[in-house]
């Protein structure tokens, strides 16, 4: 059961990325020529140039749905809940946290694992056991440690977004594609020195084995023939732009596994992938939104007054631009239920595992139906790529195993 759950998720992130990756291609690459200048001897095109405005548009969207999602979700299974409970808000509140908290924590040490960590914990310290009516004390009395926990992991994923957008500006998109393509390491230390997380030796052979093959699948790419856009490229030795491409890389680390912690802390009983999805998404529009209207951007190329009002002018020019943008941000946002999900049932490292791989099966794809030509270093990636895959799988399928054996003996006993 547990891998066909796994295959569900990974076949979802693929098809609704897949569509994903060529909107935002659409939207960031391809001219737009308004309509009065249609019949213009010379129309001047215009590209898009308002990424900020597009990532707070999905972000909101996103929202909407896991909105939807979790009501609906929540509804069928416990009808009689009431909608703030369904949605996770009474977790936001101090008091709220706390008792989900000490439930979790009750929960554990019957099961007779990591008895009374959870409880004791709040806000990433040791809780004094005897406040507990009080909710806590410190800073944690005023603020729900997982609103905390929320807010850093919305700051951290917008951040290194934009980071990578700027890195670009120093590196050529090849050289961020490469290092993307190792996201496992990072994601995997921050996991290990952030929150002290152990996994098991096979996952860490799994964690080498993938992202070796991808980098050879992407280092290994036969060079394209030379010419003046290429050779106009931004240097991808630029140390400035490999700076920002590891602080990039150390954040969606740090995402992942924070992610990765607050599903352990909470558990599914007080947070689902649904909820999360929510508030972060909700958290992330604003942050993105506050910057939109900032008189100064970083982002925004010398150019003046704010990125909204850019972005405006632009959709009033080319309206045929908003279609576009709301497909994009449908598709992300029904991709995030599946990454979300997958990240719930089977953790970052699973998660990261299924967007690396997607664009190497998104390349081997358009090797099969276009007939372009992999070096034999490539084709031995792929062979790793797939070898560790291969180990996950059977991993999944062994834990599935045992989880049922275990349930029918105690169905029996």
């Amino acid at each position: 059961m547990a891998l066909l759950q796994l295959s569900l998720c990974a076949l979802s992130i693929y098809t609704t990325f897949l569509v994903w990756g060529l909107l935002q291609e659409r939207i960031t690459k391809t001219p737009y020529v308004a309509a009065a200048t249609l019949f213009h001897p010379n129309p001047q095109p215009e590209y898009f140039r308002s990424p900020l405005f597009l990532n707070a548009i999905q972000a909101a969207l996103s929202a909407l749905t896991a909105t939807f999602y979790v009501v609906v979700r929540g509804a069928s299974s416990s009808p009689s809940r009431p909608l703030t409970s369904i949605l996770g808000f009474d977790a936001l509140t101090p008091s709220g946290s706390h008792r989900a908290l000490e439930s979790r924590g009750n929960t554990t040490a019957k099961e007779g694992k990591r008895v009374g960590k959870v409880a004791a914990i709040a806000n990433g310290r040791p809780k004094d056991p005897e406040s507990s009516q009080g909710g806590g004390g410190g800073l944690s009395r005023f603020v729900s440690p997982l609103l905390v926990r929320y807010l850093a992991i919305s700051l951290l994923q917008s951040t290194a977004s934009q980071l990578g957008f700027l890195s670009l500006r120093y590196i050529s998109y090849p050289t961020l594609t490469l290092a993307k393509s190792c996201k496992l390491v990072p994601v995997l230390l921050m996991n290990v020195l952030l929150y002290r997380r152990k996994f098991a030796p096979q996952k860490y052979v799994v964690v080498l084995l993938v992202t070796l093959g991808i980098w050879m699948f992407m280092a290994f790419a036969p060079a394209k023939p030379s010419s003046k856009s290429i050779s106009k490229a931004p240097a991808s030795s630029s140390l400035w732009g490999l700076g920002l491409l590891g602080l990039n890389l150390i954040l969606d680390g740090a995402t992942n596994s924070t992610q990765d912690e607050v599903f352990s802390l909470y558990g599914r009983e007080t947070v689902s992938a649904g909820q999360m999805m929510l508030v972060m998404n909700a958290l992330s529009a604003t942050l993105m939104s506050i910057g939109l209207v900032l008189p100064t951007s970083l982002f925004s190329a010398g150019q003046g007054g704010n990125e909204l009002s850019r972005a405006l002018a632009f959709i009033s020019r080319h309206p045929e631009v908003v279609r576009d943008m709301l497909a994009y941000a449908l598709a992300g946002a029904v991709g995030q239920v599946a990454i979300f999900e997958t990240l719930e049932r089977f953790g970052s490292l699973t998660l990261v595992s299924i967007t690396v791989t997607r664009k190497l099966f998104t390349m081997l794809l358009s090797v099969l139906v276009y007939k372009h030509q992999l070096s034999a270093l490539q084709w031995l990636g792929v062979a790793v790529v797939f070898t560790g895959i291969g180990l996950e799988a059977r991993e999944k399928r062994r834990e599935g195993l045992a989880k049922k054996a275990l349930a029918e003996r105690k169905r029996k006993s």
